[in-house]
């Protein structure tokens, strides 16, 4: 309580009315690697976010949950997180969409703009413009908005 008092008081203090604080990404889960191409891959993190995936000793590339670094992007309903595998040699190889609360027609609709960015290199798909598609507007602009922030932070934090 002690603690949660002062907190209050800096607050008071300098004036902040709100913030967030940002909860590291939860690890991926075994299936979910698996749905990426990554069965009995093992991580290792590289900061909250991010994680360097092995198989058998060997580092095969990257896995990136967007949800640490699209806070900010919603579809419809929330948040539409992405698992994106990208490999050794810098290639979006797998996307994944995460549970969201978004209506599935819809939503299902928007997952395949999604390809566009696979077999591309990463720093290419940051650049690609794509389209929203029509009658699923908000699931596209939120799974778009969360593979750019995907691929922005590989491509900053992943040297």
């Amino acid at each position: 309580m002690k603690h949660l008092s002062i907190l209050c008081f800096v607050i008071a203090f300098v004036g902040v009315t709100s913030f967030t604080l940002l909860q590291p990404s939860p690890e991926p889960t075994k299936a979910q690697l698996t749905r990426i191409g990554l069965k009995g891959a093992t991580l290792k993190e590289l900061r909250p976010g991010i994680w360097v995936a092995t198989q058998s000793g060997k580092a095969v590339g990257h896995v990136v949950n967007s949800q640490y670094f699209a806070q900010d992007v919603r579809g419809f309903h929330g948040e539409t997180p992405l698992l994106v595998y990208i490999n050794k040699q810098r290639v979006v190889s797998y996307v994944t969409a995460l549970p969201n609360d978004e209506t599935p027609d819809f939503f299902n609709t928007a997952l395949p703009l999604l390809k566009k960015y696979q077999k591309q290199k990463a720093a290419h798909a940051a650049t690609l413009k794509v389209d929203a598609v029509t009658g699923a507007t908000y699931s596209s602009k939120g799974l778009i908005g969360n593979m750019q922030a995907a691929l922005k932070a590989y491509n900053t934090y992943v040297k």
